[in-house]
C-alpha cells in the first residue's frame, strides 16, 4: 500500500498540490484522474521522487520516503517500475538493450541471467523476435509493450504508468489496459496509473482518485463513480454525451 499524507508542492508561487492526501491499494490498479493542469502528473512524480514536496509524507508499505536517507531511497526505488508517457525508450538502444537497462543499473545478475530475464519479460508482454529491433522500427503499441517489459524487469512491487494509452488507437489501448491488469494481478503489484482515458478507468480501475485544482476531492471505485454527488467529478466524467447516456440509464 502507498499512502500520501498532506503534501504540498509549489513551483515558484504556483501552489500545485494543496495539503493532498490519498491512499493506493496494494495489488490493485489505482487511477489518478483529473483535468489537464489539475496536478495529477505532479502527484505521480512526487510519489516516485522526481519532485520533492515542500510538506507532507509519502509511505511505501509504512516506509516513509521523502525524508529517508539516500541509500534507503535507493532501495525503495529498486522496487519501482515506471512506464513514461510515450514509452520514453532509448532510441539508440535495441529493444533488448532497453529492457536490460535497469538490470545493468540496479542488479548484480550475470550476463546470462540478465538475458534470461529480458527474454522472459518480452515474452510476457507478447513481444516475440523483436530483441534486436530499434524503437523506430516498432509500432506505437509495441513500443508501449517494450516500455512495460522494461518497467517489470526488476520484478517491482510498485508500477507507475503515466498516460500509458496516450497516442494509441482504441483497440490497442484496450490491449495495453488488459496487459497492465494481467501483470498487476499475476504478480501482486501495486499499480498507479495517471490517466484522462475514461475507458481505461471504467475497464480496469479498482481504486480511483479524482484530483481537482491540486486537491484530492473524491476517492472510490468504478461503480461508485456513477453515483457520486461530487459536482466537479460529474462534470469531468460525464462531459461526453456517451457517458451522460450511460449515467442516465443506470
Amino acid at each position: 500500500m502507498i499512502e500520501v499524507k498532506n503534501i504540498d508542492k509549489y513551483f515558484g508561487t504556483n501552489h500545485v498540490l494543496k495539503n493532498l492526501s490519498a491512499s493506493f491499494q496494494a495489488s490493485k490498479i489505482n487511477m489518478i484522474i483529473g483535468k489537464s493542469g489539475s496536478g495529477k502528473t505532479v502527484l505521480l512524480k512526487s510519489i516516485i521522487g522526481l519532485h520533492i514536496p515542500e510538506k507532507g509524507e509519502i509511505f511505501f508499505d509504512n516506509r516513509e520516503f521523502i525524508s529517508a536517507k539516500l541509500n534507503f531511497k535507493r532501495e525503495i526505488r529498486k522496487e519501482i517500475g515506471m512506464v513514461f508517457q510515450g514509452g520514453a525508450l532509448f532510441t539508440s538502444l535495441s529493444v533488448e538493450e532497453n529492457v536490460m537497462f535497469p538490470l545493468n543499473m540496479f542488479s548484480n545478475m550475470s550476463k546470462a541471467e540478465k538475458q534470461n530475464r529480458v527474454d522472459f519479460c518480452l515474452e510476457r508482454v507478447n513481444i516475440k523476435d523483436a530483441n534486436k529491433l530499434f524503437p523506430s522500427e516498432l509500432s506505437g503499441g509495441m513500443q508501449k509493450r517494450v516500455a512495460i517489459a522494461r518497467a517489470i524487469a526488476l520484478n517491482p512491487k510498485y508500477l507507475f504508468c503515466d498516460e500509458p494509452n496516450s497516442g494509441l488507437d482504441p483497440q490497442t489501448a484496450i490491449l495495453i489496459d488488459q496487459l497492465i491488469k494481467e501483470i498487476t494481478t499475476e504478480y501482486g503489484i501495486t499499480t498507479i496509473i495517471n490517466t484522462h482515458d475514461m475507458n481505461s478507468v471504467m475497464e480496469i480501475g479498482d481504486n480511483i482518485n479524482f484530483i481537482f485544482e491540486g486537491e484530492n476531492i473524491w476517492q472510490g471505485n468504478r461503480v461508485e463513480i456513477f453515483n457520486s454527488d461530487c459536482k466537479e467529478l460529474n462534470d469531468f466524467v460525464f462531459a461526453s454525451e456517451l457517458y451522460k447516456k450511460i449515467k442516465h440509464n443506470i
